[in-house]
């Protein structure tokens, strides 16, 4: 340990996170087998400190960990950019994670809390070297049943697909974030879309669905743009054969609330994830991300929309548009 001298000790209060680092020289942090403690290492794989969560509930107790889990490796084509930190986001101890979400959010009358229920929940877990996936799991509102009622759950089914079942394009939009919360005082949902990275807002995206469904889809979107042009007093173009992927985000924003559910819907843009330089130019502020979505969504949202509560027969849906440093060193 050459530089002893120069050990670095850090503790924030506010996070209850205990950071050390005896070697200052370029590294990034891995899972231990303790999902409290991350292991930072140099280039070489050398252990050059370790930063612990909720540190002050280790008074008294001693900890022992390997390190060296590759939980990101789980996550196939997804590992890297906004899907790990996604998992990152919704991992680790009940309550910090429901303060991250609403701090997100930062928006009066909107509160994630620690007995709210999200997807995903955290990395996934290898027990006697088995890997589980499902605490990563995105979410599928139709499916999740911690999320909403049965009757909601098939109400929004019902509404997307004319025909359900495997192997018939009968799939339902997946949420890269999905959280319970509560809006104005209403349970309500806070639903995620992230990107790492400019490119990742792309035109291209297309509905994949069967020719039945197709129609459903189609004339779902085509009314919840009716319904959103009435709320806004401006034209909504949401289409299935175009941006397909945030036609599906507000339509279903807009079927929850009239169904009486509020719905807070955040555009998350995740600042410097610098393992994605490779894919195109990096999000490095939130006006950058603010001015990637609007072009995004121009000719189809009409972008008055974004940090305005819009009432939905008395219901709150609330789009916004947010940027988030979470820190990813696979």
């Amino acid at each position: 340990m050459n530089n002893a001298e120069q050990i670095g000790i850090w503790y924030d209060d506010q996070g209850d996170m205990l950071t050390v680092t005896w070697e200052h020289k370029f590294g990034s942090y891995i899972d231990s087998d303790d999902k409290r403690v991350l292991v930072r290492v140099d280039t070489e794989g050398n252990v050059i400190g370790f930063l612990v969560h909720g540190f002050s509930a280790l008074k008294d107790k001693s900890l022992v960990v390997r390190h060296g889990l590759d939980w990101w490796n789980q996550l196939g084509k997804d590992r890297r950019g906004s899907r790990p930190r996604c998992v990152l986001l919704t991992d680790g101890n009940r309550g910090e994670v429901a303060r991250r979400l609403t701090q997100i959010v930062n928006c009066s009358g909107v509160v994630v809390s620690p007995d709210d229920c999200w997807m995903p929940y955290g990395k996934p877990v290898k027990t006697d070297d088995v890997w589980d996936k499902t605490p990563a799991l995105e979410a599928e509102l139709d499916k999740t049943g911690n999320l909403l009622p049965p009757d909601i759950r098939s109400e929004l089914q019902s509404w997307w697909l004319a025909v359900r079942g495997r192997g018939r394009g009968a799939k339902t939009p997946t949420w890269d974030i999905a959280s319970t919360c509560s809006i104005d005082g209403k349970p309500g949902l806070l639903l995620v879309e992230a990107k790492a990275h400019l490119q990742e807002i792309r035109e291209e995206d297309k509905c994949g669905a069967a020719t039945e469904n197709r129609q459903r889809i189609g004339q779902s979107i085509d009314e919840a743009n009716r319904n959103l042009a009435s709320l806004t007093g401006n034209p909504w173009s949401l289409s299935r054969d175009s941006h397909y992927q945030l036609a599906n985000r507000f339509a279903w924003s807009w079927k929850l609330t009239s169904l009486g559910v509020p719905v807070v819907l955040v555009y998350l843009g995740f600042l410097n994830a610098e393992d994605m330089t490779d894919q195109g130019p990096l999000i490095r502020s939130l006006d950058d991300w603010t001015q990637a979505v609007h072009h995004y969504g121009e000719g189809g949202v009409d972008n008055s929309c974004w940090d305005k509560r819009l009432n939905v027969g008395g219901t709150t849906f609330l789009p916004l548009i947010r940027a988030y440093n979470q820190p990813f060193n696979p």
